[in-house]
């Protein structure tokens, strides 16, 4: 039942994208204070059919089962920091990701209160997430083994998510590096 809400609520959102994509540049200008979605129309437009194509191979699916659902496990500690590659915003396809420098980006409206209601909010839930953008800086820390014998102390064992397409020479922060 579960599977089958999930299917109908990606394909009316996509219809509702669609439908709306005339009068959607006016709307997130009021909603976001930014009048750039207007200034810029066809851009906009153009824009967001590239995000409607990325948010249909999975992204809504992910929202309405796993985000709102709660549907797949999520760890006990997702670890790392955001290096602002802009992979988790639809490999870069996002209509509110704006680039910062040639190898940065950040969200144009993650300021916004409408944020916390959408799938970006959520980045990390889960492995999958992770691995789905190929994310270079968080990972999934495990427990192993659940406790020593002598002292009781838990022992942590990393597992990294190894990005495909992403240098080996990125510029991580030291959290995501290290582990203490």
């Amino acid at each position: 039942m579960k599977n089958l809400f999930t299917a109908f609520a990606k394909h009316i959102s996509v219809f509702v994208f669609y439908f709306l994509l005339p009068v959607l540049p006016l709307l997130l200008t009021i909603a976001f204070a930014k009048p750039k979605f207007v200034f810029n129309y066809w851009q906009t437009i153009g824009k967001l059919l590239i995000y409607i194509e990325a948010l249909k191979e999975g992204p809504l699916q992910h929202y309405f089962q796993d985000v709102i659902g709660l549907e797949n496990e999520v760890p006990a500690t997702i670890q790392g920091s955001c290096i602002k590659c802009g992979n988790c915003c639809l490999n870069k396809r996002c209509v509110f990701l704006e680039q910062t420098s040639e190898t940065e980006f950040q969200c144009g409206i993650y300021t916004s209160p409408f944020r916390k209601f959408s799938n970006c909010n959520s980045f990390p839930l889960n492995a999958q997430d992770i691995a789905r953008y190929d994310c270079p800086s968080y990972f999934i820390s495990q427990q192993t083994p659940p406790a020593r014998a002598n002292n009781q102390e838990k022992d942590y064992a990393v597992h990294w998510i190894q990005p495909n397409a992403y240098p080996t020479s990125a510029k991580m922060s030291e959290n995501a590096a290290t582990l203490k």
